[in-house]
């Protein structure tokens, strides 16, 4: 049994040789990546926890100690509040700390159990006695007190930082023997590959010659000698010849054929005609040869007046310079598909295209001119249009829609953090928009909708967005401002102008709205955050009676 019979058991052969080997080689180097996995997890997910944990309640409580400290040289009341406040940061990062050493690092639990429990004691005296120094207004009254904890501060910050230390020279060891391993495994997956990569070339070198490359050479000879118009010898059958084989028998067969076999230019050109794409044929001078119907339908020329016209006079004007760059590169031999262009008809109108072109050679090399092929896409970028405004822009209203929003004020965002200057969001809500919409109807409703769009943006400059979310809720980024007066000046703008008559089906009707603003602030870093004030202090006006605006926070009114 020939188990090399067809090209497929041949191909399959070959990609059966290098498919063990990389199998080989991935199980080794699965063996390898799990064995550095366990011990990077083990460093990620315990001893890095653990040491950043260290670090962070050691830092915390020195800066607690600070706050103690300051609170009792100046007498405020606040530092000391400040400093109690953060025991809810310390206090919950020691028991995470024991609770980590006690399921991974047994050696340490009883080191930091004993610093939490001390921790938890100086605090409760620290949080009592700093606080009673300062209300008794005269600190040396508790000196006794004071000079205790100050010990105990003292000890604690010496157990934060051997615990620390100790942390991070875990993490140390744990990484140099981890490197150790790793440096060992690379050595030898190395050795590993480059052996079983040596047996793969010589296999598959030795098998590919043998069963592929030589049968396709003696295609190749064949092909050499039609092309130089040699005759062509039947190739010689052998038994059980595979698909190579039967190639040879074809590209005989239809040599054989080929000299038979006559193309009319009438069928041809009947065949150019009919595409439903344009194709123009240049000569070598970039002049137009010939055009088919589909060219003549596009840009409104006659065959006639087509042929001999330049090529580049039909492109539009910004364009030709590009043109001109392409063109030389078909001169080269270059080619270039589905560019979209502009082409200009008979009446000046650009018109979209798919462009491709190759260069045309004779026999000898000799360059016989340039196939350009179009296919017009102007219906395709008119639906392209309709879909980028339609995910950009409230079809009502024209306005930028929620998406549109979220990207312009994260720029504003981004562009505020950079150079430090205020921007305000505004967030506005229709007040009695349904009793108009029940009492009219939807278009009615959709007229004002739109009457106050037109609104909004004649309050505001160019450089602010407005935008509708949805319904009867509009937001407005003003893009900069100076200070809370200046969002103050456009609400009361805002509330003026919406606030006069609408003509609804021929008759006044009136509405409001209550607006929610939240200026910029270093602390509202998200848009997310900065809709939600602005959102909130919106209800805030509802609640408050309608048709008026709330800052988000009383300090920024």
């Amino acid at each position: 049994m020939n188990i090399l019979g067809n090209i497929r058991s041949k191909i399959w052969a070959c990609g059966s040789v290098a498919l063990l080997s990389y199998l080989a080689a991935t199980l080794a180097t699965t063996w390898v990546n799990n064995e550095t996995k366990i011990s990077i997890t083990h460093v990620q997910q315990i001893d890095l926890p653990l040491s950043s944990k260290g670090i962070l309640v050691h830092s915390l409580f020195s800066t607690q100690s600070e706050e103690y400290e300051n609170g009792l040289l100046t007498g405020e009341q606040g530092e000391i509040t400040q400093a109690n406040m953060l025991d809810t940061q310390i206090s919950p990062l020691l028991d995470e700390l024991v609770r980590l050493v006690n399921a991974n690092h047994s050696n340490l639990y009883p080191l930091i159990l004993s610093l939490r429990d001390d921790y938890s004691n100086y605090f409760v005296m620290a949080s009592q006695y700093y606080m009673e120094a300062i209300q008794k207004g005269d600190i040396f009254a508790s000196r006794n007190e004071v000079h205790q904890l100050g010990k105990l501060q003292a000890s604690l910050d010496d157990d934060f930082q051997q615990i620390t230390d100790m942390l991070q020279k875990m993490i140390v060891a744990d990484l140099e023997k981890n490197n150790q391993r790793i440096d060992l495994y690379t050595r030898l997956l190395h050795i590993f590959f480059i052996l079983f990569l040596i047996i793969t070339i010589a296999v598959l070198h030795w098998l590919a010659n043998k069963e592929i490359i030589a049968p396709l050479e003696n295609i190749k000879t064949m092909i050499d000698d039609f092309s130089r118009g040699k005759t062509i010898e039947r190739p010689q059958s052998i038994s059980r010849g595979d698909e190579i084989q039967e190639l040879a028998n074809s590209f005989w067969q239809m040599t054989r054929e080929l000299q038979l076999i006559t193309v009319s230019r009438d069928y041809v050109d009947n065949i150019i005609n009919n595409m439903s794409d344009s194709l123009i044929i240049l000569n070598p001078d970039l002049t137009i040869q010939t055009a088919n119907h589909a060219t003549t339908s596009l840009l409104h020329f006659s065959k006639k007046e087509l042929e001999g016209y330049s090529f580049r006079n039909i492109f539009s004007h910004h364009e030709k310079t590009i043109i001109d760059s392409l063109f030389h590169g078909f001169l080269e031999g270059k080619a270039v598909a589905n560019l979209e262009a502009l082409y200009i008809g008979c009446d000046e109108q650009p018109i979209p295209v798919l462009f491709s072109a190759s260069a045309l050679y004779l026999p000898d090399g000799t360059l016989q001119g340039i196939s350009c092929m179009a296919r017009d896409i102007s219906e395709l970028k008119e639906q392209r249009d309709e879909l980028e405004f339609l995910a950009n822009f409230d079809k009502l209203t024209g306005l930028p829609n929620r998406n549109l929003f979220f990207d312009r004020l994260t720029l504003t965002i981004n562009e505020a953090r950079r150079y430090g200057h205020l921007f305000a969001l505004f967030y506005l809500d229709l007040d009695n928009f349904k009793p108009l919409n029940d009492k009219y109807g939807h278009e009615a409703g959709d007229l004002a909708l739109q009457e106050v769009a037109r609104r909004l943006q004649d309050t505001v400059r160019e450089s602010d967005t407005v935008s509708r979310l949805g319904g009867d809720e509009f937001t407005i980024l003003l893009s900069r401002v100076q200070n809370a007066d200046d969002a103050t000046k456009v609400a009361s703008k805002i509330l003026d102008t919406i606030g006069k008559p609408f003509l609804i089906q021929g008759k006044q009707s009136t509405l409001g709205v209550s607006i929610g603003i939240c200026l910029s602030s270093p602390e509202l870093t998200s848009a997310d955050k900065l809709i939600k004030n602005a959102d909130t202090a919106m209800y805030a006006a509802k609640a408050q009676g309608r048709n008026r605006f709330i800052f988000s926070s009383p300090h920024q009114m």
